[in-house]
């Protein structure tokens, strides 16, 4: 009897033994699975975080801020999205290649999540919570989602400003649509089913550095600032044009992913100042004598359009702040 007691006392510390080892397993494998960003991922230090600019209103000027959040949508400023506001005309969207006065719209952060729109000449507006009855389907550089309205003071406003009616400013909200990277055939096979974006163009993120910028300028008869971009995240201290090869970044807690370098377009040649095209189309010009692609593979997508900068998307969010130390892997 004393026997059989010991045979499965002995039984049940074995099942108990390799009951604890199979939790100890899964919760390793899950911990693999869910962290596997850093895993086997050598990253060495380029430079710091020099600028931050977060754009409230898609093509209206940015703000320039001391840290912001990174989330999978974007940046996030005191609970306001970059680039989850659009402005419409006749109900197509509007940017400033069409509309270049509109880089002179200073949106501000009101609190709560709130924008106020600021521009010269103008009384400043804080734009009311957006009426989620009135929605617009927006469809946007091949990527479909939609907005809600914000309503008829803010249509006013614009209309008031840019001196003709037929504006609307919507919202990309939490409830909102949002336009799916991997249905874009640029990124289709580079995107992740949760790279989703509210009006960027088509990346969560998009990162460039001061050196590529002064290279640039070297060039220039008028130098351009890095506004003529419109970055989220800059980056000092590293080589010019050295973040074509960085496939992850790493800030503090937050890591990018790289998707493709950023083919730029006429918004760079709007004088973000003034709100006025540069009639010798510079910096473009001079982007294209030696920032096309050599690459044969995205010579057919990005064609004309010369290279600056890197579209990301994000792996894992967090905060980061002017001055942060940036990690790259190649």
């Amino acid at each position: 009897m004393d026997g059989l007691k010991v045979a499965l006392e002995s039984r049940q510390l074995v099942v108990l033994t390799l009951s604890t080892t199979a939790v100890i397993a899964a919760g390793l494998a899950y911990l693999k699975w869910r962290r596997p960003r850093t895993v086997n991922r050598q990253y060495v230090p380029v430079g710091h975080v020099s600028k931050i600019y977060v754009h409230p209103v898609k093509s209206c000027r940015g703000l320039e801020v001391g840290e912001a959040e990174v989330t999978k949508l974007g940046l996030r400023l005191e609970g306001v999205m970059d680039r989850h506001l659009l402005i419409l005309y006749k109900d197509r969207f509007l940017d400033g290649r069409t509309e270049p006065r509109v880089v002179l719209i200073s949106p501000q952060c009101a609190g709560d999540g709130q924008v106020r729109l600021e521009a010269p000449g103008m009384d400043p507006l804080t734009l009311p919570k957006p009426n989620k009855q009135k929605v617009y389907d927006i469809s946007m550089f091949e990527l479909d989602g939609d907005g809600v309205d914000c309503g008829p003071e803010a249509a006013a406003w614009l209309e008031q400003f840019l001196g003709k009616p037929g504006y609307r400013l919507v919202m990309s909200a939490p409830g909102s649509k949002k336009r799916h990277t991997d249905q874009h055939p640029k990124y289709k096979d580079i995107a992740k089913p949760d790279d989703k974006v509210g009006f960027q163009h088509e990346t969560a993120l998009m990162l460039a550095s001061e050196a590529s910028l002064s290279d640039l300028n070297n060039k220039l008869d008028t130098p351009v600032a890095m506004r003529n971009f419109r970055p989220n995240i800059v980056v000092s201290g590293c080589e010019p044009f050295q973040e074509d090869n960085w496939q992850y970044v790493r800030i503090g807690e937050v890591e990018i992913r790289r998707m493709l370098p950023c083919n730029r377009c006429l918004m760079t040649t709007v004088d973000p100042e003034t709100g006025m095209k540069n009639g010798t189309q510079e910096p473009l010009k001079t982007l294209r004598s030696y920032r096309l692609t050599k690459d044969e593979k995205y010579k057919a997508v990005f064609g004309q359009s010369p290279l600056f900068g890197l579209t990301c998307g994000v792996e894992q969010e967090g905060v980061i702040h002017i001055g942060d130390t940036v990690y790259v892997c190649t």
